[in-house]
């Protein structure tokens, strides 16, 4: 007669999360960020363009992220023209298809800047 004494208990089976497939951009993306893991996430780096037309022009003060955004925009050949507003508001039009050479640098911070006094 043990059969009716028996407690039931509710098992719930998790069904393992299933993880995203990246897209290529997103890969790509997450690959140029990781080139740049020795330097910590407060780094600013400097991205110099210069277009096929002999302009340069530098955007100063990206993150990890911005410079994999970036970088990864003109790995994929992607076509069209985006927006980068500044910090003072200002926006610049980029045709990264006539982006001939692309160059990532380290900003000095106020740290390394007293180390090298």
């Amino acid at each position: 007669m043990g059969l009716f004494h028996k407690k039931a208990t509710n098992v719930v089976t998790e069904e393992p999360e299933q993880k995203k497939e990246l897209s290529p951009f997103e890969k790509s993306e997450q690959q140029v960020v990781g080139f740049y893991s020795d330097f910590d996430n407060e780094q600013l780096f400097t991205i110099h363009l210069v277009f096929e037309n002999g302009t340069e022009y530098d955007l100063s003060g990206q993150t990890k992220k911005s410079v994999g955004w970036i970088v990864s925009h003109k790995n994929s050949g992607t076509k069209g023209i985006f927006q980068y507003a500044t910090n003072d508001g200002v926006g610049v039009g980029i045709d990264l298809r006539k982006v001939i050479i692309l160059t990532v640098k380290p900003e000095e911070t106020s740290k390394d800047e007293e180390d090298a006094a």
